[in-house]
């Protein structure tokens, strides 16, 4: 008769243990019917989208567009400079002129003209003149040469500034991603270890009333449920946060609804760690705008030097007045050579030309400074991925384990060999091996963009 009890017992943990099951399906297909109308996200088009919205790329383009337009108008100078002066005016004086006796002539049968000195009293009346001048430089387009190389540097700079941005936001946007696909299966784990903990609870609770366990089990049972419903609000929040990182990195609404697809499996060895430095070193943007910086420092340089040469440009000038006295030339019209030069500057184009060289000495320094740290990178960032592959293939080692014993304890419950807890805790623990396991390849990945990023590669 005992034995008849035991068998119908558990029979009847096993009817309610089926039970269970598909009402665990029936909520799975419920919650994918619910899910299917939330768009579905992918890496790459994450990544597309950001390329084209992302406010920091969007800057870093600006700047670029402003350092091309700052040369396109430099390039300017090299041509004639033209300039028209007009002004109106009221006399606040009364300006004369003077002709000296004889200053027109002396002629043998008149004498000198005018015969004595003549003075001619302009009144105070508004008067007007124009002024325009053509200048065409000669000798400061060599100096013109070396400001233009300097600034087509400079744009060169400011290009390789918006790789590293471009770089740096393809980064941020894949951690983002990763962090949402480790975040919702977090939560997915949880999720499918709830219905477990809530049966176990279930079950302590009628075994309490049978005395076949202590109180304490059963308030064990219910810190463990309600630890896993906190522990799935607080997934929840990392959930939210990590797609509304997402979305602002995109450029769009954080707002936005989706969901995220799953990741590849961890690829293979990576390439040797000297072979990733000289890889880096020749794609690094970063590194390309130190080089770059040296040039446009040197020219700099060199322009500075230049503005010791006198200025000489072709002159074409005229000038016409209007009111004055009649005496007084209306037109005025002459071409010829202008030089402009500052003998005495008390040695401030002398101080402003060592600045520049020191400015190139640093930017020489940078580019040293700057290969250590990129190497520094790529081995801190091959030496995470190392490490990341590692507890992966623990967290695999883990899951199997943990498939596997729930097999063996599925045979055993067949034979009645063990209580239908036993066979949910080793489903709730197979949950958590998977979550697990799916958090260890996000990391996985995430390292490996890390990776990318410090070989400056997509």
């Amino acid at each position: 008769m005992q034995r008849n009890r035991i068998f119908m017992f558990f029979v009847a943990e096993l009817f309610r243990a089926a039970q269970w099951t598909v009402l665990l399906g029936a909520v799975a297909l419920l919650a994918r019917a619910q899910d299917s109308s939330i768009p579905v996200l992918t890496l790459e088009e994450a990544v597309q989208q950001s390329a084209a919205n992302n406010s920091a790329l969007k800057t870093a383009s600006l700047e670029t567009l402003r350092a091309t337009d700052d040369l396109a108008a430099a390039k300017t100078k090299r041509f004639a400079n033209t300039q028209l002066i007009a002004f109106g005016a009221q006399l606040l004086t009364k300006p004369s002129v003077t002709f000296q006796q004889g200053s027109l002539g002396v002629y043998p049968s008149v004498g000198p003209i005018p015969a004595t000195n003549q003075k001619i009293d302009i009144a105070r009346k508004p008067v007007a003149g124009v002024f325009a001048s053509v200048l065409q430089p000669l000798s400061t387009q060599y100096r013109l040469h070396l400001q233009l190389r300097a600034l087509k540097f400079g744009v060169e700079v400011t290009k390789q500034d918006q790789e590293k941005t471009r770089l740096e936001v393809i980064d941020r946007v894949r951690q983002a991603y990763y962090a949402v696909v480790e975040a919702q299966s977090a939560l997915d784990g949880l999720e499918a270890s709830l219905p477990f903990y809530e049966e176990t609870k279930r079950l302590a609770g009628e075994n309490l009333r049978r005395e076949i366990i202590l109180e304490s089990n059963l308030l064990g049972a219910d810190a463990q449920l309600l630890k896993t419903q906190n522990a799935i609000s607080d997934a929840k929040d990392q959930v939210a946060g990590a797609s509304e990182k997402l979305n602002d990195l995109m450029g769009r609404d954080i707002h936005t609804a989706f969901r995220v697809t799953a990741i590849g499996v961890a690829d293979g060895e990576v390439d040797a760690l000297a072979a990733l430095e000289e890889q880096a070193l020749k794609n690094r943007p970063d590194l390309k705008k130190t080089e770059l910086q040296v040039q446009q420092a040197h020219y700099d340089a060199r322009a500075k030097k230049a503005e010791y040469i006198p200025e000489v440009s072709l002159a074409l000038n005229y000038a016409t007045t209007a009111n004055f006295a009649n005496a007084l030339p209306s037109n005025i019209t002459f071409a010829g050579v202008q030089l402009t030069w500052e003998p005495w500057d008390w040695g401030r184009r002398r101080q402003e030309y060592a600045a520049k060289q020191v400015k190139e000495e640093q930017a020489k320094v940078s580019v040293s400074a700057t290969e250590r740290a990129i190497l520094i990178e790529v081995r801190s960032a091959w030496r995470q991925l190392e490490q990341t592959r590692r507890a992966l293939q623990l967290s695999d080692a883990t899951e199997r384990t943990a498939r596997q014993t729930l097999k063996e304890v599925q045979e055993q419950f067949k034979r009645e060999a063990v209580l239908s807890s036993n066979l949910f805790s080793a489903q709730s623990d197979l949950a958590s091996a998977d979550s697990r396991q799916r958090q260890a390849l996000a990391a996985f990945w995430q390292a490996r963009a890390d990776l990318k990023k410090a070989i400056g590669v997509e």
